[in-house]
């Protein structure tokens, strides 16, 4: 539902923030199970949407879709075709199912599922992005090509903040613990810094 919510505050239409919520899910889903498929994630995510949003009047448009890439990640048809079908990735609803489809049909290959995402005539770096979001947390860091890593700009303070998140913080507005370290790296901000 945070995926939601953070969505809506840009995004009031339902297939807006509605995807966003499905995204969250899924990647949830694969970040904290290592036994489940992506395609189990996939699944769960429709059926989570189902019951975070039952009054919802477009929700069936975004299951369609999702459906459609589910099903079209298993026909043997070229990328751009099966893409096509999806739509162009402009609304959110369209770059979901599209991430989706590329995550599916190469879901053990970062490379692969990422170039597919961007090599169409519709909003490949959104798409591209949402792609890496999802195959980065089914894979892991191990499974993403060293070349994509390498030259990456603050690469040791993205990967201190992903284990942070991933590790989750104790701090919250309704308890008492208390950890330094948190509070100085993203409270005070001087974390590291020389005093």
């Amino acid at each position: 539902m945070i995926g939601a919510e953070a969505a809506a505050i840009t995004h009031g239409h339902e297939l807006g923030y509605i995807p966003a919520a499905a995204l969250v899910h899924i990647i949830h889903m694969v970040a904290h199970n290592s036994n489940i498929t992506l395609l189990a994630a996939v699944q769960d995510s429709m059926e989570a949407m189902k019951k975070l949003f039952p009054e919802a009047k477009h929700l069936h448009e975004l299951l369609i879709l999702m459906q459609k890439a589910i099903d079209l990640s298993t026909e043997n048809m070229n990328d751009f075709e099966a893409i096509k079908e999806l739509g162009e990735g402009w609304v959110a609803e369209e770059t979901l199912a599209i991430a989706i489809y590329c995550s599916l049909k190469y879901c053990s290959s970062f490379d692969k599922a990422v170039i597919a995402a961007v090599n169409h005539d519709g909003d490949s770096d959104s798409i591209g992005t949402v792609t890496g979001n999802i195959m980065g947390a089914y894979l892991g860091l191990r499974g993403i090509p060293e070349k994509y890593i390498e030259h990456l700009e603050l690469k040791d303070i993205i990967i201190e903040i992903a284990d942070d998140l991933y590790n989750d913080c104790k701090i919250t507005e309704y308890g008492s613990y208390r950890d330094d370290v948190w509070a100085h790296k993203y409270i005070y901000h001087d974390y590291g810094r020389e005093k």
